[in-house]
């Protein structure tokens, strides 16, 4: 398993893959902002029970707050 906080971790999973585009989903925002230095898409799920996001968390990131949906609706518009 890679190492979530570690831009290097998801370099490493596009290299074994061979897939270069990649959308990544986390509750948590430095994962998401791990994967975004990778060169990966990356959205913030808010969830009900979750350690609140800062101020420059919620200014960094796309936050995905009304779940399935959203993201569907997200991921069409960036298409």
């Amino acid at each position: 398993m890679e190492n979530k906080f570690d831009f290097k971790g998801y370099e490493r999973i596009q290299e074994r893959t061979g897939i270069k585009e990649w959308t990544f989903f986390s509750d948590v925002a430095q994962e998401v902002a791990s994967a975004k230095k990778s060169g990966m898409q990356g959205y913030v799920v808010v969830r009900e029970g979750n350690k609140p996001l800062t101020e420059s968390e919620t200014a960094e990131h796309t936050l995905l707050e009304a779940g399935l949906t959203e993201i569907v609706e997200e991921l069409i518009a960036g298409s």
